[in-house]
């Protein structure tokens, strides 16, 4: 439902005077339509020119008085006095016994209503007074009726008249002063039901408007707070995300200072490591932190993992004033939460009072957790980066280190050409512009080299050529890495079961001789060993036994 009431115009009866002017002004235009038909009939019953005048002027001065725009007071003195004297014409042409007094009770109820009590008291006296001295004159033949043909009347019937006039305008005065009463109050009723009304249409349209507000601002907030979960959550360094987080909220939100510190291993301090503004950054350059559970707002929010707002951080038990942050005014600081651990909080400050509200906090809360997850993802990126460069220096390390065992035992080397594939100690190729060597890579590591030659009448190497000689010695170098790596694992496991079988013969005698020849032959055979021998040393003399040596191959 949607209802509005329209303030008070111009021609809508507010006063008491708005609604008497505006009754006044339509009685004058009935009154001048309907009185061009009473006065021809006048002026044609009547000889007396001073009576036609009279009536002609009455109208006049009534259409005149439409017309022309006198103030209130004078139209409706000039509107009330004309029943007067057309009821002084009407005494004079057919006295008591005529319209006189219908006119004289017409003055009374306009001069009533349209001046007030007081002027209708004050004309029940006027025309109470002129037919007193109407009779006195009349009676005692000061004066003539103009129409013959009336009877003039006694003095008891002018008497009865003028009491009967009184009575009657008295009634008619008492009804029209307890229906204005009446009207009066039901105005006054109307006036406060829509004052009440207009009050509420204002408190609702504040309150809309407040709501109104509101909303846009939560749907600013939502929209800020989906922009910056959308740009961090690509961001994946740590120190990037870290800064950028910070300047994203301060510049979507409007604070001036935002921060974000992180707890230390060992779980005692939380560390400033990312600010927007210059005081913020300064402290991070210092390593700004805070003891957590007895320092600050951020201290107690890392403790008790729950959000603390401070509207007035003068009035905050737990804000500890920093030089660098002074324009502080309020506080809002979120717990970074991942895994129900506590790794950080977020802080925003702004330089106004009350410029955080409760119902916000759920809103920050779920962009503080997102914020939380990404960070937590950052750092398990960077350590996992970490963890994968240090065990891809020691695959490399390894590497190396394998191979120079390989080819110390053996440094092959193989040529092809039309006459087939020889084995070379050296290659002879020539180091021309025919000639296109590619290092065999593993792990970072070069462990060869493939070395091609064309002949003269061909053109050069072209990068396509080029690029499918490196493809085919990434594949060699994997598959003699792969090679390297069988005949490891093949050696390891001939040794294993060598071990194992030397570990069952020498269990099956007793005897010491017998268990050191067999150790040394089978020793010697396993390992395939040129030779192989086992000494004791006596615990008297170490440097004096008897040898053991089985010779046998």
């Amino acid at each position: 439902m949607n209802t509005t009431i329209q303030p008070k115009t111009q021609n809508e009866p507010s006063e008491k005077g708005d609604w008497r002017e505006v009754f006044l002004q339509r009685i004058l235009i009935i009154a001048a339509v309907t009185g061009i038909f009473a006065l021809i009939p006048a002026i044609q019953t009547t000889d007396n020119l001073i009576t036609q005048s009279i009536y002609i002027g009455a109208y006049v001065i009534l259409t005149g008085s439409i017309l022309i725009r006198f103030p209130y007071k004078i139209k409706a003195n000039i509107f009330v006095l004309l029943p007067l004297i057309i009821g002084i014409i009407e005494l004079s042409e057919t006295g008591i016994r005529g319209d006189g007094l219908f006119f004289f009770l017409a003055y009374v109820i306009f001069a009533s209503i349209l001046i007030g009590p007081r002027g209708g008291l004050i004309s029940i006296l006027v025309s109470e007074l002129v037919m007193i001295m109407m009779s006195i004159l009349l009676l005692n033949n000061y004066i003539e009726l103009t129409n013959d043909s009336v009877i003039l009347g006694s003095l008891a019937d002018w008497f009865s008249a003028t009491l009967t006039h009184l009575m009657v305008s008295l009634v008619v005065i008492s009804g029209l002063r307890m229906l204005q009463a009446g009207f009066d109050q039901a105005r006054a009723r109307t006036e406060e039901v829509l004052s009440s009304l207009r009050e509420s249409q204002t408190e609702l349209e504040n309150r809309v408007t407040e709501r109104t507000k509101e909303l846009a601002r939560r749907t600013k907030q939502m929209s800020a707070s989906t922009f910056v979960a959308h740009q961090t959550a690509s961001i994946q360094d740590l120190n990037t995300l870290l800064n950028s987080t910070v300047d994203l909220i301060s510049k979507q939100f409007g604070y001036y200072h935002v921060g974000i510190s992180l707890i230390n291993p060992r779980g005692d301090y939380v560390i400033l490591q990312a600010a927007s503004s210059d005081g913020g950054k300064r402290l991070v350059e210092r390593g700004y932190r805070m003891r957590i559970g007895t320092e600050g707002i951020i201290g107690f929010v890392a403790a008790e993992k729950n959000p603390r707002m401070a509207t007035n951080v003068e009035d905050d038990v737990f804000y500890v004033k920093n030089p660098e942050l002074s324009d502080t005014r309020s506080e809002l600081a979120l717990p970074l939460i991942v895994r129900d651990r506590v790794i950080g909080v977020l802080d925003m400050q702004s330089t106004e009072v009350q410029a955080f509200h409760f119902d916000e906090i759920e809103l920050f809360q779920t962009l503080t957790d997102q914020i939380a997850v990404a960070l937590d993802n950052a750092r398990l990126l960077t350590e996992s980066q970490l963890v994968i460069s240090q065990l891809e220096t020691i695959s490399a390390g390894d590497t190396r280190k394998n191979w120079i065992i390989e080819t110390a035992i053996k440094s092959p080397a193989f040529h092809y050409s039309a006459v087939g594939v020889r084995p070379i100690q050296k290659s002879n190729l020539p180091d021309n512009d025919k000639t296109l060597t590619v290092p065999l890579i593993l792990r970072g590591e070069t462990i060869g080299k493939i070395s091609l030659h064309r002949k003269d009448e061909f053109q050069n190497w072209t990068n396509q050529e080029e690029t499918v000689a490196k493809e085919v010695a990434d594949q060699a170098a994997l598959a003699l890495e792969n090679i390297r790596l069988i005949n490891h694992t093949r050696r390891n496991a001939n040794v294993q079961k060598a071990l194992s079988e030397v570990s069952a013969t020498v269990r099956e005698t007793l005897d010491v001789d017998t268990v050191l020849r067999t150790s040394a032959r089978e020793i010697q055979r396993a390992l395939n060993l040129e030779e192989a021998e086992v000494r004791l040393f006596p615990q008297n003399n170490r440097n004096n036994g008897n040898n053991s040596r089985d010779d046998d191959s």
